[in-house]
């Protein structure tokens, strides 16, 4: 049986587009066999490894979404930015110990604390602003195969730091300190962890992404323009490390934006239309091969 690896990209408040993905894996009795997700991804991925069902992690993801709106998380700046206040904030308008706190009340509700503690293996990358190495945080590390140089491999982490650490948003949440890193969000070098489910061994991936095609108007905005030019940073790195997916569904949401909190069961209404086109890519992944189809694959395709 194949080993299915599930790569979520970042996306903010769009990356609630991926839960009718699980879903609909779930629908085919896809097992997910290893799970990665960088940012708003890391947030679905850290669930999924913690082994919800499709519905509990929808329900879980959408009252996140819900308290974060209503304590104004993303609209406040912190007192840390103030010119009196003995600690500074690095590189962001907002604090990320309040979205932290958040995960942590849910992972608490779940049971679990550290990465380690999570039933399927998961990677969640985050970028060191001093070294510019992609920290990866990994839950299975005997599992797990480094694959490149520049990849540092933490084990030992409260999960919702973790995911803290792949969520701070450069200008908008503030770098995150941890054990000598200076960490800001995975999206910086890997938007899509493609490569964090291969290095699990993985025989076949899923990559979801929310790339999207139409042109930028947005120029009063700081944040907005902020956001801007992360998306076109991602995008580019993203085509790349695309092609390398067994399946690769992208569900565009240009009327949606990064951190429009309150958007996240129109983005999941968007993505059942999109995951209606790939029912034959999915089930294919658990279709039994034929005979014939399994001797011209050891033959190499003869």
């Amino acid at each position: 049986m194949n080993k299915i690896g599930l790569a979520l990209s970042g996306g903010g408040v769009k990356s609630i587009s991926q839960l009718p993905v699980i879903r609909a894996l779930s629908e085919e009795g896809i097992k997910i066999d290893m799970v990665s997700g960088t940012s708003m991804g890391s947030v679905i991925a850290a669930l999924v490894a913690c082994g919800l069902s499709s519905d509990e992690l929808t329900e879980i993801v959408l009252k996140l979404e819900r308290n974060i709106k209503e304590k104004h998380i993303f609209s406040k700046p912190s007192l840390k930015l103030l010119p009196f206040s003995k600690e500074k904030l690095t590189a962001g308008y907002v604090d990320g110990q309040e979205l932290e706190d958040e995960l942590q009340k849910v992972l608490d509700e779940i049971g679990v604390n550290n990465i380690s503690e999570v039933k399927i293996p998961l990677a969640i990358p985050a970028v060191d602003l001093t070294t510019g190495k992609i920290v990866c945080f990994v839950s299975h590390p005997q599992d797990f195969k480094v694959l490149d140089p520049m990849w540092d491999i933490v084990t030992d982490i409260p999960l919702a730091k973790a995911v803290r650490a792949s969520c701070s948003f450069p200008f908008v949440i503030a770098a995150m300190e941890y054990h000598g890193y200076m960490l800001v969000d995975g999206g910086v070098r890997m938007n899509l962890p493609l490569e964090l489910v291969e290095a699990y061994g993985s025989d076949k991936t899923i990559a979801v992404t929310m790339h999207s095609n139409e042109n930028f108007h947005e120029y009063n905005s700081l944040m907005a323009i902020a956001t801007r030019c992360m998306d076109l940073m991602r995008i580019e790195e993203d085509y790349h490390i695309i092609k390398n997916a067994d399946i690769h569904i992208n569900v565009p949401l240009d009327d949606v934006w990064v951190f429009e909190l309150g958007k996240g069961r129109f983005t999941m209404d968007r993505a059942d239309l999109v995951i209606e086109k790939h029912k034959d890519d999915i089930k294919a992944l658990v279709k039994k091969k034929t005979l014939w189809e399994r001797i011209k694959e050891e033959l190499g395709g003869v």
